[in-house]
C-alpha cells in the first residue's frame, strides 16, 4: 500500500486485544523509524522508553492518571506495549539559541515527528497505535528512572485492535488546510 493509502487507513486504536504481545524484534523496529526521524540541528532531542514487562505495564498504566483521577486512556490495561517519549537537551547550532533564546524551540515537533514515524512503522507491521499525551510526571520520574528535567511529552501505546474501527476517519477539507502563496 503507498503512503498516502496508509494514510487513509491508520486510525487511532482505543480498543486493543488484551495479552496479544509484539515481538522485541517488532518493537526495535518501530523505535527505529522513531531514531531516524530528522530532528532540527540533527540534535536528536528524545529517549525513548520501551515498556513491554507486565510489571512495568502497571506501572504505566498508573503514571497514566493524573492526580485528580483524569486519563487519556481508560483502555491502557490492553495495551501491548508503550513507548514513553522523553524530551531532553537540545544540542542545537548557537545561532538558533542567540535567535530563540531558547536550546529546546524545535524539540517538542522533533519528537512528535519521531512518534509519527512509529506510528507508520507500526502500522505497516500490523500493529495498532493511539498517542497518549497526559500522564503524571512525577510517577514517570519515580517508575522509569527519568531525570528531573526530563519531560515526558507522549507515550504510545501499542496493540492489536480489538475488532474494526468504530467510525469513519474525518479530517478538514484540503481547501479548508492549504492556501498557496497566502493566508
Amino acid at each position: 500500500m503507498d503512503f498516502l493509502e496508509m494514510m487513509k487507513n491508520r486510525r487511532s486504536c482505543r480498543s486493543f486485544v488484551p495479552g496479544r504481545e509484539i515481538s522485541r524484534e517488532d518493537l526495535l523496529k518501530i523505535v527505529e523509524a522513531g531514531r531516524l526521524t530528522p530532528s532540527g540541528c540533527n540534535s536528536q532531542p528524545w529517549k525513548f522508553i520501551v515498556v513491554d514487562s507486565p510489571e512495568a505495564k502497571a506501572k504505566l498504566c498508573d503514571a497514566l492518571v493524573l492526580p485528580n483521577g483524569s486519563t487519556g486512556a481508560p483502555w491502557r490495561d490492553q495495551v501491548s506495549a508503550f513507548i514513553i517519549f522523553t524530551e531532553i537537551e537540545a544540542k542545537v547550532m548557537k545561532a538558533v539559541i542567540d535567535y530563540y533564546n531558547d536550546s529546546q524551540r524545535f524539540a517538542r515537533g522533533d519528537i512528535g515527528a519521531a512518534c509519527m514515524n512509529m506510528c507508520h512503522e507500526a502500522f505497516s507491521l500490523g500493529i495498532d497505535s493511539c498517542i497518549i499525551g497526559m500522564c503524571d510526571q512525577r510517577k514517570m520520574e519515580e517508575y522509569f528512572g527519568i531525570p528531573s528535567g526530563c519531560t515526558v511529552r507522549m507515550t504510545l501505546a501499542l496493540g492489536y485492535a480489538a475488532g474494526e474501527a468504530p467510525f469513519a476517519k474525518v479530517r478538514k477539507t484540503l481547501d479548508e488546510v492549504c492556501s498557496f502563496n497566502q493566508w
